[in-house]
């Protein structure tokens, strides 16, 4: 059986990604992104991170950080901070 991805990120990981979202989707969207897995992949983009960093935050984080915290400890990361 092959493993069903997005740019990589196995599925099922884009859909917990989803699924936990505390956060309206509409604020997603507000930054253009289609779901909270979309703007997660903007925010590693954006700071020059691999996903795998803003999935290991977002894990330790929660949900409730994306607009926050998470973006703060990525600036801080990019910036050698970590």
């Amino acid at each position: 059986m092959t493993c069903l991805e997005i740019r990589g990120v196995p599925l099922a990981t884009v859909e917990r990604l989803n699924r936990e979202r505390t956060i309206p989707l509409e604020r997603y969207q507000v930054d253009g992104a289609i779901d909270r897995f979309g703007y997660l992949e903007s925010l590693a983009a954006d700071h020059g991170v691999e996903f795998d960093v803003v999935l290991t935050l977002v894990d330790v984080l929660g949900p409730e950080e994306d607009f926050d915290g998470l973006v703060t400890s990525l600036e801080d990361f990019a910036a050698g901070a970590f």
